[in-house]
């Protein structure tokens, strides 16, 4: 979703003017009941665990994973799972719309809960726009429960509410929980960088993104659940009866219990339709039944940001100090001989990240980037900080690649999809042999900000799969390769003039500004640039 809103303070000039009572704030917790659950036992003679076939002699604390690397696998796991799971159903989100892919997936919840299944969904509140909709009156059905991490207000969704507890907190409220995971039973998951919307599952016309997860059963599981307890039980988590201003009317809850919800229709609902029709069981749990039977099994290890990393005066909240993400990244990448892959759409390396980067470079370690260009990025304010660092970069000997819109292109994993699309990706690679994946971006908002989730998982089976998707999307047909123009090789590296090196319909071309962007996005670019954000992008 659009990061956009926490990189320009000058919005918040522009709230003073117009606010004109004090600041809205959120109302203490125990104003609303909120008992602690936990995780169920996991269910291992359901159906989901039946499917798991560990092969003899694989560590019990082995995990089994399968990558989802088209939107439409990643879209049929999750209904799968959903659709099979007996006993619980946990679901963690930055943002989950209600579009048609969003809708679907509510109505499995659902459906889910009325067979008896608990159901809990936490989300993060800065893309929850109407709370008191589908997913408020679905809150009130038995076995159904939302909570919603760290609102920016309570009582009330008025524009004006929010905007002023937003400006009255800004240092707490700017931080989001970022963390993407769905748990089935206990002992499947999946893990990694979608949300719950349309454009994440290639069910789009105009524009998709390009992500990973991976579909995961054996340890894992149950290390994920545990981490979903911490948040659900946090004192950021809220009920979601807490951002109303009322509660649903029994005419909709009424509706509701009659009917499922429908999917919003809108111009151009009928070309989604035929981008991604919605699967029936059948076709979801054929997909559940190919991957099962295709998982590889490997040890993996869970970083998992603290949930108390949102709260920034907390003296007594020392364990969420940085990034435990990032931290499980730089010890793997002491073991580095040879390649390091970053994949990453929001990348903002900073001075620091810079000389690491380089370090890594000096002791023969090929640093290889795939991330946004100005074209296909969905915030052009972040490349403006990235942009900043590009020079520095190349000089080191990294290699920098840039995602192209690819507008047409079908089946080719990271550059696939029928639209135009952006780079949603955060995954990373180390010699082959290993890969982390999950919410993480190699940017000071995930290090410093957000809490964030990721696994590192030791298989050059998986991490050789994601290298391959890297091999591609790097190529001149789906990516730019940044450059120093040869022609002032003299020139110290920061005067020096860079060059985008590409193809377009099969003929080499070269760039000598950024391509394909477009007056707006230059623009944004230039002039957010002038200010010292980074530390927010």
């Amino acid at each position: 979703m659009n990061r956009f809103a926490f990189h320009c303070r000058s919005v918040t000039l522009l709230l003073l003017l117009t606010l004109a009572s004090g600041c809205a704030t959120r109302a203490p917790l125990a104003d609303f009941p909120r008992p602690a659950t936990h995780a169920l036992a996991a269910d291992k003679t359901g159906p989901l665990a039946q499917s798991v076939h560990q092969p003899a002699g694989i560590d019990s604390e082995q995990s089994g994973f399968y990558l989802l690397v088209s939107g439409k696998e990643a879209f049929e796991a999750r209904l799968a799972l959903i659709q099979q799971a007996r006993t619980s159903l946990d679901l963690q989100y930055y943002a989950a719309a209600q579009d048609r892919t969003g809708t679907a997936i509510l109505n499995a919840l659902l459906a889910a809960s009325r067979r008896g299944v608990r159901v809990r969904v936490l989300l993060d509140d800065l893309n929850l726009d109407a709370p008191d909709d589908a997913l408020a009156v679905m809150a009130v059905q038995p076995n159904f429960e939302v909570r919603i991490f760290n609102p920016i207000t309570t009582g009330g969704r008025s524009f004006l509410a929010r905007a002023s507890a937003m400006l009255g907190d800004y240092d707490h409220l700017e931080r989001r929980m970022h963390n993407k995971s769905l748990i089935a039973d206990g002992v499947m998951a999946i893990i990694g960088g979608r949300n719950l919307a349309d454009q994440y599952f290639d069910a789009r016309a105009d524009m998709n993104f390009r992500d990973l997860d991976v579909l995961t059963a054996g340890n894992l599981p149950g290390r994920l659940e545990a981490s979903f307890d911490r948040y659900w039980n946090s004192k950021e988590s809220y009920p979601l009866p807490a951002l109303e201003s009322r509660p649903p009317s029994a005419e909709a809850v009424a509706s509701l219990q009659a009917n499922p919800v429908s999917p919003p229709q809108a111009p151009g609902t009928a070309t989604d339709v035929m981008l991604l029709p919605i699967p029936d069981a059948a076709s979801a749990n054929a997909l559940l039944n190919k991957a099962t039977g295709q998982l590889i099994w490997a040890q993996a290890w869970l970083a998992v940001d603290s949930p108390s990393k949102v709260e920034p005066d907390d003296e007594h909240a020392q364990d969420h100090a940085g990034s435990k993400p990032g931290r499980g990244l730089a010890l793997a990448l002491q073991q580095a001989h040879h390649e390091f892959i970053i994949l990453s759409a929001y990348f903002v390396p900073r001075d620091g990240g810079t000389a690491t980067l380089g370090a890594l470079q000096q002791r023969g370690v090929q640093v290889k980037v795939l991330t946004n260009s100005l074209a296909s990025t969905d915030v052009a304010a972040v490349h403006s900080a990235y942009r900043k660092y590009r020079k520095a970069l190349l000089a080191s000997g990294v290699q920098l690649y840039e995602f192209k819109p690819v507008a047409g292109v079908k089946g080719l994993g990271l550059s696939g999809g029928s639209s135009r699309a952006s780079l949603h990706t955060k995954a990373y690679v180390i010699d082959r042999r290993i890969l982390m994946i999950g919410s993480f971006n190699l940017d000071p908002r995930s290090v410093n900000l957000n809490t964030e989730q990721a696994v590192l998982i030791e298989s050059p089976a998986l991490a050789q799969h994601v290298a391959q998707l890297y091999d591609t999307a790097a190529t001149p047909k789906y990516s730019y390769h940044v450059e120093f123009d040869p022609a002032d090789s003299s020139e110290p590296a920061s005067s020096r003039d860079l060059q985008w090196v590409s193809e377009e319909n099969g003929a080499p071309v070269t760039y000598t500004s950024e391509p394909q962007a477009g007056i707006w996005r230059r623009m944004i670019n230039g002039v957010v640039g002038l200010f010292p954000a980074d530390g927010e992008l």
